[in-house]
């Protein structure tokens, strides 16, 4: 770096800086170059600045304008090299397309992470795109950057297959392997150009030998670093070689420079003060234009030029041939089309042999039709490849459904994809697919959790590791990874950043400031919580594959916005733990009672299922557990499998947030009248009480109103989504217009009324396809628990995590329904609860060894298999336990099947590990003294620290003597209380929630012997007694009753902290 720009400073000049006389105004370091009163962007300028003929402009105030000398950046990073750049893709492309560059390039580590982004961004601001990449090649202990533009797209396929095959050759995510510099060379061939900096100097030669001199570029990057000279100086040895000048930003501007410091120091495990040797003096470079680096690097202009001329060269528009889907491999004589209506139609007989035939009829005509839209689409090998991957469940007795707009489909249900009957239940298939959609359709697989690792597995095996993969998810800073990173960075002990991110105390300003800005931006790459792409030839063709964390599973780097934007085709296999949960209640039925329930067969109008739902008794049960669902059950009174379906798509965010759920409600009471704008929209409207609640019900208006087809009809769904157009907007609002009043002769401010109506409600509707979809979950799991209570927990407690109950809860629920709960032992427990017998009426179950703290499923699993023991040696030899698990299972009460109490177990299980196969038996063996015996409170609390479960009785219940001398009322009496009383009650806490459409409010779940409590905290009260609220395990709550509807809930309006409360529950479900 020269001083001064390289210009002579005159002797005034000097002698006015050293006597501290008053000189020209600095100009700010962003803005090196701009000639006075003038700035590069809108972004720079101030708030409230206003220039006069006296005043002149500030640059905070000037007008913007474009660089007059043409330069491209063609060595920028983005936040997508995580945890290296501070600014998004699109951000640097605004700041690029401001200075008036004439192109960009992102080269990002090891990855085109957000090539997608910045080709979109950079196509919508006119700004030309080069594809590259930084490789990270391993030199011994140090590890070098190459970083690598391509030329075109060939360059970019070749590129993306030597960083795919790089990330793959490890087989550990975040970790790369690039072969030797001549192999890339001759992968990459003359389709890609290196930009050689000073850190290649000593290798010039060699990168010469390897790449040639056609391919190699000198990059002199302007650092602002006094090494600048000597580095830059270095370089011009090598006059044959081309050379480009660049920023290297890793940020759009100066304000992001110190967010870019910090996330590099946490990359190098440090704070930023210990990374400061490590780190740009200014945190990191920013964008620059061609004018402030001519600036800053006077006599660049050649370089300036060739950049512009090697961009030319390189850039392309990111309009990738998406890989197709592979063929489906088809019986003789037939094409994918012609064996998909064979399927289809046989399988239809079946489906809908016992259906009204007036259905039969209308299905089959319905599935024509949709067979002849399939095939208008070319969509046949996308519906093959799905029933392909249901059959291969339904053959491994794995549980799965196809839900989501699926559910419209008469030949998804058909096929056996779906269980919901479109035709009966009215649903449109022009939501799930019509020749004007843009892309391929949308299944989603609902598979049972425990299993669905088969399924992706044999996806990999069937298509190829290659043509298959999962899609990735962007891991993003949320409020508490971003305020634990923010002040892990600026040196903070991990304790206190802990109590931050907790809300247990306030951040300092420094540390809330820099977690502000870190929120959002990208932190890692994970995987997709069930996306897979299938392609008919490599994926690294468009984008490259990398290792994830769990094993065997590999993912593409973008997520599913980014492969629908490239045209890559994603199939939906989701976990679903309801599934896992039913499949072990058929199984436990079968198991107990001999009994094979077969869900199809069920009946639908069962009337206990519904009278339990309707007292809100359904804990554990699929979709209608939570806080608002049980609150709502006593109101909707759900009485037909349609009231579900309602019950399902009523509490949601979008009919919260849009006012559907009180006027719904209100109708279904009788308190306000059904009334509809028209009455032709009786027919859309009429089974939601003229309160629209679906999707399906928006296209139904606009086909019964206006006389639309059913794919006009998904044109005004999907013209309303996310991105609306104006444009198509006004067209649709015109096209309504005129066929309200052609169809029915709906004159315009009617029409106004309903179009409003419509526009208002695209934004919130729920499809009645998932409703349908989830709706027969939600019987199916009552039923189970109607009838088979110990089944149904035991069920629940082997799909675990799941759901909003702990294990803790639904024991205590299965309790309060006749069920006797059995404590863990190691001679009669296995890894997983067991069921022992059960009824409509109650039943037996067991603790499972997976609960005890410390124990580890291996270990459980050598303990089941080598059942009974004779005594803790015994069982410390055969089932080769360490002496910490066998002080787990004593402090669990697992041992108590040795005629020891804990205390006795305890004493003896540090000898007792010690046996080995292969010692005498016995030698071990010691006898306990006689110790003190532990109450029934001290048993208690073992528990909860050991298992996190009571088995014999609620913790609230010992206190219950306590709690009626001071008039604690208990959770089963709170419907006889009078609306409107101020009371008290108390119990642990199992879950908080704070959902974005409260306004602030808190919700805290809480639970004693007789049951649930809801209790509501207002904002004030959270405000005064967060801290309580938020850390508490045990409360004692006083507030008002308010039970009119039905349903009580707790308003809060002061908090006590109960004593021995830390020793009453192992912690909450917290919820946002």
């Amino acid at each position: 770096m020269r001083f001064n720009g390289g210009e002579p400073l005159s002797w005034s000049r000097l002698e006015r800086i050293l006597s501290g006389r008053p000189g020209p105004a600095p100009v700010p370091v962003e803005h090196t170059g701009t000639p006075a009163g003038l700035v590069y962007a809108p972004g720079d300028a101030g708030a409230g600045s206003s220039a006069s003929p006296q005043h002149p402009a500030s640059p905070a105030s000037a007008p913007a304008r474009s660089s007059a000398t043409p330069f491209a950046e063609l060595h920028a990073v983005s936040s997508y090299s995580f945890l290296g750049g501070a600014s998004e893709p699109e951000a640097m492309v605004a700041r690029a397309a401001e200075l008036g560059m004439t192109a960009l390039a992102l080269t990002d580590r090891d990855g085109f992470y957000g090539a997608v982004k910045f080709a979109e961004a950079a196509g919508a601001a006119g700004l030309a795109t080069v594809f590259g990449a930084e490789l990270s090649l391993d030199d011994g202990p140090q590890q070098r950057i190459l970083p690598v533009l391509a030329r075109g797209p060939e360059g970019y396929k070749r590129l993306s297959h030597l960083m795919a095959d790089a990330h793959m050759a490890t087989r550990e995510k975040d970790a790369v392997a690039y072969p030797p510099l001549e192999l890339i060379a001759e992968r990459l061939g003359d389709t890609c150009v290196v930009l050689a900096g000073w850190q290649w100097v000593d290798e010039f030669e060699h990168l010469i030998d390897c790449f040639g001199e056609l391919n190699i570029v000198r990059e002199y990057e302007v650092a602002m670093l006094p090494e600048d000279v000597d580095r830059h100086a270095a370089l011009d040895r090598f006059v044959q070689i081309p050379a480009i000048v660049t920023a290297a930003p890793a940020a759009a501007t100066r304000n992001q420079a110190r967010l870019a410091a910090a996330k590099r120091a946490l990359a190098r495990r440090e704070a930023l003060g210990d990374a400061h040797a490590n780190l740009h003096p200014m945190g990191a470079n920013w964008l620059r234009s061609g004018d402030q680096l001519r600036t800053m690097l006077p006599g660049c202009e050649e370089k300036l030029a060739y950049s512009v001329e090697l961009a030319r060269e390189c850039a392309f528009t990111l309009n990738l041939v998406a890989p197709e889907l592979p063929t489906y491999p088809t019986p003789e004589g037939h094409d994918e089309m012609s064996y998909l209506r064979v399927l289809t139609m046989t399988s239809a007989q079946v489906r809908y042999a016992s259906r009204p035939e007036t259905v039969r009829r209308q299905a089959m005509a319905q599935i024509d039709y949709e067979l002849e839209v399939i095939e208008e689409l070319n969509f046949p090998g996308y519906f093959l490849i799905v029933h392909d991957l249901v059959d291969f469940c339904r053959k491994q007795d794995i549980l799965c459904q196809g839900r989501g707009s699926a559910a419209n489909s008469a030949v998804c249900f058909a096929l056996g994809i779906t269980a919901v009957e479109p035709i009966s239940a009215g649903l449109l298939f022009e939501r799930f697919l019509s020749p004007d959609r843009d892309g391929p359709p949308d299944i989603d697989i609902d598979i049972e959790s425990g299993r669905r690792e088969e399924v992706i597995q044999y996806v990999y095996s069937r298509y190829g590791r290659d043509n298959a993969a999962q899609v990735a998810n962007v891991i993003t800073y949320r409020r508490k990874g971003a305020i634990r990173d923010a002040a892990r960075a600026l040196g903070y002990a991990q304790g206190a950043a802990d109590s931050w991110s907790k809300e247990v105390a306030e951040p300092p300003a420094l540390v809330a400031q820099l977690a502000d800005e870190l929120r959002g931006q990208p932190r890692h790459l994970g995987i997709h919580s069930g996306g897979m792409v299938i392609c008919d030839r490599p994926i690294a063709d468009v984008v490259p594959v990398e290792w994830a964390r769990m094993e065997g599973r590999s993912v593409v780097q973008w997520d599913k916005d980014d492969c629908a934007s490239a045209g890559l085709v994603k199939f939906d296999l989701l976990g679903l733990g309801m599934l896992e949960a039913l499949h072990h209640m058929i199984d436990l039925v079968r198991d107990t009672t001999g009994r094979t329930v077969r869900l199809w067969e069920l009946s639908l109008e069962d009337e206990g299922v519904y009278s339990m739902l309707c007292r809100a008794d359904s804990v554990g049960v699929f979709q209608v557990e939570s806080r608002a669902q049980m609150g709502t059950l006593p109101r909707l009174k759900p009485r037909c499998f349609f009231d579900l379906v309602v019950e399902v798509a009523l509490i949601r965010p979008g009919p919260i947030q849009g006012g559907s759920v009180h006027p719904y409600l209100r109708r279904r009471d009788g308190v306000d009248a059904v009334e509809y704008d028209h009455p032709v929209l009786e027919r859309s409207l009429g089974k939601t009480l003229g309160v629209p609640l679906f999707q399906e019900q928006l296209m139904q208006i606009c086909v019964d109103a206006a006389g639309f087809s059913g794919r006009e009809a998904d044109a005004v769904r999907r013209a309303m989504g996310s991105k609306r157009s104006p444009a198509k907007m006004a067209a649709l609002r015109q096209r309504f217009f005129d066929g309200c009043w052609e169809t029915n002769r709906i004159g315009e401010d009617v029409a106004e009324r309903l179009w409003q109506k419509i526009v208002a409600f695209a934004a919130y509707g729920f499809p009645e396809s998932h409703s349908q979809s989830f709706a027969s979950l939600v019987y199916f799991s009552a039923w189970f628990k109607r009838y088979y209570p110990a089944q149904f927990c035991v069920g629940l407690l082997r799909a675990q995590p799941m759901g909003f109950y702990s294990p803790q809860s639904l024991i205590q629920d299965a309790r309060r329904h006749g069920v006797t709960v059995l404590p863990v032992c190691v001679n009669e427990s296995g890894r997983e609860a067991r069921c022992l017998d059960g009824d409509e009426h109650g039943g037996t179950m067991r603790v499972g060894l997976n609960l005890v703290k410390g124990l580890g499923e291996a270990a459980a699993d050598r303990i089941e298999e080598a059942q009974p023991f004779t005594g803790i040696p015994d069982l410390a030899r055969r089932a080769d336990l360490s002496v910490e698990h066998v002080e787990a299972l004593a402090r669990a009460g697992a041992l108590d099947c040795f005629d020891v109490d804990r205390r006795q177990a305890m004493w003896q299980a540090g000898i007792a590990a010690t046996e080995r196969e292969g010692m005498l038996p016995g030698l071990s063996a010691i006898s306990a003294p006689s110790l003190p015996g532990m109450n029934a409170f001290e048993l208690m609390a073992a528990d909860v620290a050991a298992t996190g479960v009571t088995p014999g009785l609620m913790p609230v219940e010992m206190l219950r003597g306590a709690f009626e001398r001071v008039g604690i009322v208990p959770a089963n009496r709170l419907l006889d209380i009078e609306d409107g009383t101020r009371i008290r009650c108390a119990g642990v806490i199992t879950h908080r929630q704070a959902p974005r459409t409260a306004g602030g409010v808190m919700f805290i779940g809480m639970e004693d012997e007789t049951g649930l409590i809801n209790v509501v905290i207002p904002v004030g009260l959270w405000s005064r007694q967060k801290v309580l609220a938020r850390t508490a395990k045990a409360l004692i709550v006083r507030g008002i009753i308010q039970n009119a509807s039905g349903a009580a809930s707790l308003v809060a309006d002061r908090l006590e902290p109960l004593e021995m409360g830390e020793w009453l529950s192992r912690g909450s479900r917290d919820f946002r």
